[in-house]
């Protein structure tokens, strides 16, 4: 029996550099039933003159513009046959089991629609920077076991959160829930997805033997910060029924009051403001993603019970944080959102 064919999609946006290591360990994997499709988000640097002189033979798509993350990502599904769908970043290196141990999570578990790899940390290899994300029941989201020693043997993990930094999806089920929501252009895009996936009763778990090291650098900006607060806005509001959203109004006016004095001081507090002003906006538009949801309360109290009570990244850490915000949103969680 012929192994099952997979679509690597690489989004790249001036990633010239990163490709130049990411392509030739993609080639020296341990399964050959793949095909590489890269969507280019208009580079100016020479990514293209690159991968078409040195990688002719893999699939490209050339855009006239950065249609983002999620635009991109969709187009390369959409250019795909193949049984399995793998997004990866292009600032990545893999192990040469990388794809064999995803493939395999997947036929042996029909019901498990999404495998994310075991990301290292480039600079520091027996380091993790994400086996999933974890995820609070307000939104935020962040990386799995960050920071901890990487540990192969503990086995398949079930997780509440995905990244695209590395994920194998079954290509059908996505064209049954729907592709990854282009209006969030890029960030929380995962997370929704993933969410969604859980929503109608499939899995999403990590395998940590399937490994890829990946150069990460925590950063924030104006324009990230934007991104990441509408987004979770959207999210929330796309994935929970309404007794769940109506039962999260008071400590998400906690937190919102909070991250407005917070955005104050860190100087991003136009774009908070943004946010709350695109989502009023497109109001009509938000309630059309919210009626495209498969959600049932079963599926929703399981997504509550896999989430953080608290925002535990330790990049985000902070005495405010742990000795005030987290106790408030665990006691909440515990006294109104647990059965």
């Amino acid at each position: 029996m012929s192994d099952p064919l997979v679509s690597v999609v690489i989004v790249s946006y001036n990633s010239r550099h990163d490709l130049e290591e990411c392509l030739p360990s993609l080639y020296e994997q341990d399964y050959n039933s793949f095909e590489i499709i890269v969507i280019d988000n208009h580079s100016t640097d020479d990514t293209i003159d690159y991968l078409e002189q040195h990688f002719p033979s893999k699939k490209m798509i050339k855009n006239p513009d950065n249609y983002g993350f999620a635009k991109a990502c969709n187009q390369g599904i959409s250019a795909s046959e193949a049984k399995y769908i793998v997004l990866i970043n292009p600032d990545t290196l893999a192990d040469r089991t990388w794809l064999s141990e995803l493939v395999n999570t997947m036929e042996n578990d029909g019901n498990i629609a999404a495998c994310q790899s075991s990301v290292l940390l480039y600079n520091n290899p027996d380091t993790i920077n994400t086996e999933g994300n974890d995820i609070n029941y307000l939104g935020f989201a962040w990386c799995r076991n960050y920071g901890m020693r990487t540990n192969p043997g503990k086995g398949i993990q079930e997780t509440v959160g995905l990244s695209n930094c590395s994920t194998i999806f079954r290509r059908d089920i996505l064209q049954q829930i729907g592709l990854l929501d282009e209006d969030f252009f890029m960030y929380v895009e995962d997370t929704d997805l993933g969410l969604r996936i859980q929503l109608n009763g499939y899995k999403v778990v990590c395998n940590p033997n399937s490994i890829l090291f990946h150069k990460y650098a925590y950063k924030q900006g104006k324009r990230k910060m934007f991104l990441l607060e509408r987004n979770r806005l959207l999210m929330l509001l796309k994935v929970y029924d309404k007794l769940t959203l109506a039962k999260i109004i008071p400590v998400f006016i906690f937190m919102e009051v909070g991250l407005l004095g917070y955005s104050l001081f860190r100087g991003w507090f136009g774009e908070k403001i943004e946010s709350y002003i695109w989502i009023i906006a497109n109001w009509k538009l938000v309630k059309s993603k919210r009626q495209n949801v498969t959600r049932s309360k079963p599926e929703i109290r399981r997504i509550l019970d896999m989430m953080n009570s608290g925002v535990t990244f330790e990049e985000l850490s902070n005495p405010l944080l742990d000795k005030f915000v987290n106790p408030v949103l665990r006691a909440y969680y515990r006294l109104v959102l647990q059965p």
